[in-house]
């Protein structure tokens, strides 16, 4: 992919988005540094790549003779970095436009978009592309164990993409195809209303390539009206025959087994680790994607049942005692009741979900349906919000959300400060319960600390 070496800053390098780019750059052979406020594996990664990292920001950080400055979204225009580079005259762009173009780049890109399963569905796209040895490059938002990170550079010129929808940029980003996974009512403190949210996903999907080809969740209604209204073929996946890619004879309590239907025709079984709907319907426009481009189905269904996930979904951190500890990044109503049902379908014992709200402007927004998306749940823990850099807001709080529950749902229902859960936790679980770890903040940094306070109180 190289076309000549820069030298490119990023400011919130630590960012699970910006990581992947800086990754990309490093491997391009690019001379990169970055800076944030807090290091990370992913930051420690890229150093051991080569990369220079800064902890803070700092305009001393800023190289004179650097071409390119990539700021993260949360990156403010008083940032000292961001002032000095426009002092130097070096060129400052979002993270949006960088993405934008290493895919501009690529001679064909598939991106993915969409409220809940980017990230999965980006990895697993990824595997199998891999497996049928068609090495893309790859920008996720999540780890992958298939390559061992959030991003990967190959030398095929096709390149994979999550495409994050919440600053809006996406709908400036241009593909040869795309993926929609579903559009929910999310980021409104960016877009100001649902209609401004649903008219830029328009624009992203009549952005794709005419020649080009969009899959999409047929059962979204609203996505099903943008689609419709498109110019380039559209694709529809759902667990129904009415649909091109379809799924029946399905199960997916303890793992994902269906007869594949396409066009009409069942091709065949496909079998996958994962559990739950909303990863049976990620699987589907995964095959979608690769019977349009010609892959054997046979391949596909191999590669399939040989990706083992992404790290924070659903992703088993602990076991102990037959307890399984288990994180998942969910953290929009959906999501988590999608995880907590799967996690009550696939659980021999209760399912104790553990919860920290993400951002005051989304816990704000949502309020009322994160009161009733836990309901599914035998115990639930709340913890107060994750700012995420946002400045706090005195009347949005986590305890507005546990004052709303009906506790008399739940065998109990507790609010805790975040450094107090593992020990009670580990006093209230019983064999065969699952800990489920909710939150996109750093509720995971407890995950593995709950692990220990249980191994402890049952070896004393």
């Amino acid at each position: 992919m190289a076309e000549h070496t820069q030298k490119i800053h990023f400011i919130g390098i630590g960012g699970i988005g910006m990581s992947a780019i800086a990754g990309i750059c490093v491997s391009n052979g690019d001379k990169v540094s970055g800076s944030d406020l807090r290091l990370s594996n992913l930051t420690q990664q890229l150093a051991k790549s080569g990369a220079l990292i800064h902890e803070g920001h700092d305009a001393s950080n800023i190289a004179k003779d650097t071409d390119i400055v990539v700021k993260s979204t949360c990156i403010r225009n008083d940032n000292p970095e961001i002032i000095q580079a426009v002092k130097l005259g070096i060129n400052v762009v979002s993270r949006g436009q960088m993405l934008r173009s290493i895919i501009d780049k690529a001679s064909f890109s598939v991106g993915i978009t969409g409220t809940h399963g980017k990230t999965t569905t980006t990895g697993l796209i990824s595997h199998v592309l891999a497996y049928c040895e068609k090495d893309p490059t790859v920008l996720i938002g999540g780890e992958v164990d298939s390559f061992n990170g959030n991003f990967k550079l190959g030398h095929s010129g096709m390149v994979v993409a999550e495409i994050d929808e919440s600053d809006g940029y996406f709908r400036n980003i241009k593909v040869c195809s795309g993926i929609v996974t579903n559009i929910e009512r999310e980021h409104i403190e960016n877009y100001g209303s649902m209609d401004n949210l649903v008219e830029a996903y328009k624009e992203f999907v009549n952005r794709i390539d005419e020649c080009g080809f969009c899959v999409y969740n047929g059962e979204d209604k609203i996505l099903d009206g943008i689609i419709k209204k498109s110019l380039c073929k559209s694709i529809s996946f759902g667990i129904d025959k009415k649909f091109d890619i379809c799924a029946h004879n399905y199960t997916y309590a303890k793992n994902i087994e269906f007869d594949l239907e396409a066009y009409g025709s069942v091709l065949g079984r496909v079998k996958s680790s994962l559990i739950g709907r909303y990863n049976l319907m990620n699987i589907l426009a995964v095959v979608a994607v690769g019977l349009e481009i010609k892959l054997d189905f046979v391949q596909i269904a191999e590669g399939i049942a040989s990706f083992k996930g992404v790290k924070r979904r659903f992703d088993t951190v602990g076991e102990f005692d037959g307890i399984k500890i288990i994180e998942d990044y969910a953290h929009h109503p959906t999501e988590i009741n999608a995880v907590i049902t799967a996690a009550k379908n696939y659980s021999l014992g209760r399912v104790v979900s553990v919860f920290q709200p993400h951002r005051y402007s989304r816990t704000k927004d949502l309020m009322k349906e994160l009161t009733n998306c836990f309901y599914s749940a035998d115990i639930l823990i709340l913890t107060d919000i994750y700012s995420a850099d946002e400045e706090k807001k005195k009347d949005i709080n986590a305890r507005s959300i546990y004052e709303t529950l009906d506790k008399t749902r739940f065998e109990q229902a507790l609010f805790l400060e975040k450094e107090d859960i593992p020990e009670l936790i580990s006093g209230i679980v019983k064999k065969d319960d699952i800990i489920l770890v909710l939150g996109a903040g750093d509720i995971k940094d407890i995950s593995l600390e709950i692990v220990r306070e249980i191994r402890n109180s049952r070896i004393d």
